[in-house]
């Protein structure tokens, strides 16, 4: 093959494993630099609706299987138009959870991720109605939300294992509460940020919410021509930084040159666990974090299953992990169980925690790795996915809640 082939290659394979971190994160690892533990800037989070019905109906015309393959041609087609808009405003996506992204926009006072909130329900606009297979209409829609404000960044994880890019602090709690107001196709800004941007963004309209945040302002138009930030190209870190960022078993198959795990429909478990303890203000918060995380992963390793996701809040923080994909056993149920056995009761040298709810529950899952082409991940998604995580939020401190179907596989075994 000749040089210039070769390198094209070699760069292609760079560009790939590059996608499974956030875009600041390349940057930083590409000139041997850290990410600073604490900014400024702004958060934009972005929720697409309509998947659920998507997949319904595709399940119905041809089959789940098919289903699944033609859902994550719909699901990156969606992904690639929004995370392009994300890079022209100079943001980063941290995290995917479920069919949402959360972004940072870094020394950002929130126009530019309002802007990039805003260039995202245009470029919707082309999903707005999609024909299936017997001529119905399904219709995909993104609601946004923008929050200016400091913020932490912690990296937490046994590089062995893989590591993971977190955001948290005070400015997370307040999106939160900002995606509670908002709706479908609409971008809402917190009333601080609303506030401070006042002669930039048109507000159409305030509205309430439940807590004692304030105000939302519901956005319009920017009220001036705003320039986007020219998106400089990607740099591709070299491989042995970005290999701990990756799941092993994602990693190994993109080595070997056999591809991302295609999308597929197979039996999973899921298991959510919140925890309290860990202040986003403690300057040893992230000491604290790691160690409880790396913990979780050597726990889980000799059960192969995986910790996919995390969220830090002062209001409680979870993390999901999976059973069964991208691994699979007959007895995933069983080894969540002991994980979940095990993970009820943190040894002594976690005293920072003070509560642990814990959820679970097994069905068909979508798996596979899905979002754009510069930014990706690997999922596993499905309806028990958000049963565990409700079952994780009704369980008690000390208790694990299950689903019937684990109750079924293991009430012989397990009290």
């Amino acid at each position: 093959m000749p040089y210039d082939a070769v390198a094209s290659v070699g760069r292609r394979h760079m560009e790939v494993l590059a996608a499974y971190l956030p875009q600041d994160r390349c940057r930083a690892l590409a000139r041997n630099a850290a990410l600073p533990d604490r900014s400024a800037g702004a958060v934009l989070f972005a929720d697409i609706s309509g998947f659920t019905p998507l997949a319904e109906t595709l399940a119905q015309t041809l089959g789940p299987r098919r289903a699944a393959e033609e859902l994550t041609v719909h699901l990156n087609a969606v992904y690639d138009a929004l995370i392009r808009e994300v890079e022209v405003w100079g943001g980063s996506v941290i995290a995917f959870a479920g069919d949402a992204i959360t972004c940072w926009f870094d020394a950002d006072a929130g126009l530019h991720a309002t802007a990039s909130a805003l260039a995202m329900q245009n470029a919707m606009t082309r999903f707005a109605t999609i024909r299936v297979a017997d001529g119905r209409e399904i219709s995909l829609v993104v609601k946004t939300s923008v929050v200016a404000g400091p913020a932490r960044r912690f990296v937490a994880g046994d590089p062995a294992i893989r590591l993971l890019d977190i955001l948290a602090g005070h400015t997370l709690e307040r999106l939160a509460a900002t995606a509670a107001v908002t709706k479908r196709g609409e971008v809402v800004l917190d009333e601080s940020t609303a506030v401070a941007l006042a002669d930039q963004v048109e507000v159409r309209a305030w509205r309430s919410g439940a807590g004692p945040e304030g105000r939302f302002g519901l956005i319009e138009r920017l009220a001036r021509t705003v320039n986007a930030e020219a998106p400089a190209r990607l740099a591709s870190p070299a491989e042995e930084l970005t290999r701990p960022w990756l799941i092993p078993d994602v990693y190994a198959r993109l080595r070997a040159g056999l591809g991302e795990f295609l999308t597929e429909l197979r039996p999973a478990v899921a298991l959510f666990l919140k925890f309290e303890g860990i202040d986003d203000d403690d300057e040893a918060a992230g000491d604290k974090l790691n160690a409880f995380v790396c913990w979780i992963q050597r726990l889980l390793q000799p059960y192969e299953g995986f910790l996919l996701d995390l969220n830090v809040g002062d209001k409680g923080s979870y993390l999901y992990c999976a059973f069964g994909a991208p691994i699979a056993h007959e007895d995933d149920t069983r080894r969540a169980l002991h994980v979940a056995a095990k993970l009820r009761r943190a040894p002594a040298e976690f005293p920072f925690l003070r509560t642990v709810q814990i959820g679970i529950s097994r069905g068909t899952m979508r798996t596979g790795a899905y979002g754009g082409s510069t930014r990706r991940t690997y999922g596993v998604l499905g309806d028990d996915v958000n049963l565990a995580a409700r079952l994780m939020e009704k369980a008690t401190p000390g208790e694990v809640l299950v689903s019937g179907r684990i109750h079924e596989d293991c009430e012989t075994d397990f009290d």
